[in-house]
């Protein structure tokens, strides 16, 4: 690697976008691209559609081998879904409260030792992750309708105007982009892990003379988690 995309990553990269998929589900004509099919229903998102995979064509398609129905397709926008080729785009939101996250993947070993082997043998069982959320309390942020704190209790909120919003999202799941990378330029890359999770355990609280947090846990749920490494483009 040349020196000049030698970086270093610090706390300001570990961007975190949480959402939820569109109801409207886009079809490929072989004709429309992305960006034309989803018109103004979408934002980008590091100047990419989010497209969650739906159906896939059976002689040809758009979406890289090796993906599938249900995972993330972060599309420039430009290409052209084939017939048979569906998706969904995701409606993601930046958790400006974010303080830090963290993933955490574990593995089983199985025992599978025989009576005549002279070292211990194993097999790896089944993975297990388990995600770690910390933020501080931001008014207008935090207390958002459908946000972190309200996908563990129900929300209830009052405009200027005396207007009440109530919303329960409780242990409703969501998608999540969890930067480690987040490009500032052309030559770096946008790095993340993208996976569908529940929220559970939050802890809330105050501390006079400190800022007040809110703490969470995740669970995955549907997917497995992908690891996503993609070139830096413009916002669009």
């Amino acid at each position: 690697m040349s020196e000049k995309n030698q970086k270093v990553l610090i706390g300001d990269d570990s961007m975190i976008f949480t959402g939820d998929k569109s109801n409207d589900e886009f079809t490929g004509d072989g004709a429309q691209t992305i960006a034309t099919l989803v018109g103004e229903k979408v934002t980008y998102t590091g100047g990419r559609v989010m497209c969650i995979i739906t159906a896939i064509g059976k002689d040809d398609t758009i979406f890289p081998t090796g993906l599938k129905i249900d995972e993330l397709f972060p599309a420039l926008g430009t290409e052209v879904p084939l017939a048979g080729d569906k998706f969904r785009v995701l409606n993601l939101r930046h958790i400006a409260d974010a303080s830090s996250w963290s993933l955490s993947i574990t593995q089983s070993e199985i025992d599978v030792t025989r009576l005549n082997d002279k070292f211990r043998k194993y097999r790896l069982g089944k993975k297990d992750a388990q995600l770690s959320l910390s933020s501080i309390f931001t008014v207008g942020e935090s207390d958002q309708v459908g946000g972190v704190i309200n996908r563990n209790m129900k929300l209830v909120k009052q405009d200027g105007a005396g207007n009440y919003t109530v919303s329960d999202e409780a242990n409703r799941a969501l998608y999540m982009l969890g930067y480690a990378n987040k490009a500032a330029l052309p030559e770096e890359t946008d790095d993340f892990v993208f996976c569908k999770i529940y929220l559970y355990n939050a802890r809330l609280g105050g501390q006079s003379g400190s800022a007040q947090s809110y703490d969470a846990s995740g669970r995955l749920t549907d997917m497995d988690p992908v690891f996503y490494s993609l070139e830096a483009q413009q916002a669009a």
